[in-house]
């Protein structure tokens, strides 16, 4: 990841998703401006400051429908441009999309960031606890160390973060994602880095300022930024049954039918 796309800040607070292309001047159409007093966080970030700061359920603001998300331009190479416009066509036609999510398959990086997360407080990391194809952990490292070199990291779902402070912003690296992540429904992603930019702009308000770089991927990093409220009451659990897209049948011209009927009883003709 460039300087350029690590220093990147977002002029975006409050409840609304805002998405850019780095190339466009990280303008921002959507966001309203930025608060009026910025909120400041204790200069030592203690486990115990952290745990007050960041612990707990954080609920996304205006989460936005995948056939809206489509809507939303990416800077994608022509290649994947086609690749999102035959899967927008075949959502539409009904077709058998074979994606992460229809197959219980976790969502991993970056769209687990896409939903609701809790955070826990450890002393040498954040845990983020996400869903979307089963409950998901995402580890944040915050000790100081390095990644590790490139030929012994073993790609996983949610990659390897590792993070550090720059004033009140925690700033996240993600590298090792897998080359079978989704970057869109239904596209697959290349060999995918995630810098986030992580910033409270309230005691219970939260800002994620995320760049996604793929040179095979994108023409330029793709820019975007959701914001959070914390929720003190709520905590994530496992209590929505994925049903895998290939328990699913499709007729003969290719669209899904969704068959509610029970299994036989086993103990029946007994």
């Amino acid at each position: 990841m460039s300087q350029s796309g690590r220093t990147w800040r977002a002029a975006c607070a409050g409840g609304f998703l805002c998405l850019a292309a780095a190339g466009s001047g990280l303008a921002q159409p959507f966001a309203p401006p930025p608060p009026a007093t910025p909120y400041v966080m204790p200069a030592e970030k203690t486990p115990a400051i952290l745990f007050k700061e960041l612990q707990g359920m954080w609920v996304m603001n205006n989460r936005i429908s995948i056939e809206k998300y489509e809507t939303i331009p990416q800077p994608l190479t022509p290649a994947y441009q086609a690749k999102k416009v035959e899967q927008i066509r075949k959502r539409a036609a009904g077709e058998q999309v074979f994606t992460a999510d229809a197959q219980c398959i976790p969502q991993g990086m970056p769209r687990q960031m896409d939903g609701n997360f809790e955070l826990l407080v450890r002393d040498d990391s954040l845990a983020f606890l996400t869903g979307g194809g089963g409950l998901q952990v995402r580890n944040i490292w915050t000790d100081g160390r390095a990644h590790t070199p490139e030929d012994d990291l073993f790609d996983t779902f949610s990659g390897e973060s590792i993070a550090h402070w720059e004033g009140d912003v925690l700033v996240i690296d993600t590298i090792g994602i897998r080359p079978t992540n989704e970057i869109l429904y239904g596209v697959q992603g290349h060999k995918l880095t995630v810098t986030e930019r992580f910033h409270k702009t309230g005691p219970d308000t939260l800002q994620i300022d995320t760049v996604v770089t793929d040179p095979v991927v994108f023409t330029t990093p793709w820019t975007y930024t959701f914001t959070y409220k914390r929720n003190r009451k709520q905590t994530l659990t496992e209590q929505n049954y994925c049903v895998a897209a290939l328990d699913r049948e499709v007729d003969k011209n290719g669209k899904e039918i969704f068959d509610l009927t029970p299994p036989p009883d086993p103990r029946e003709g007994k």
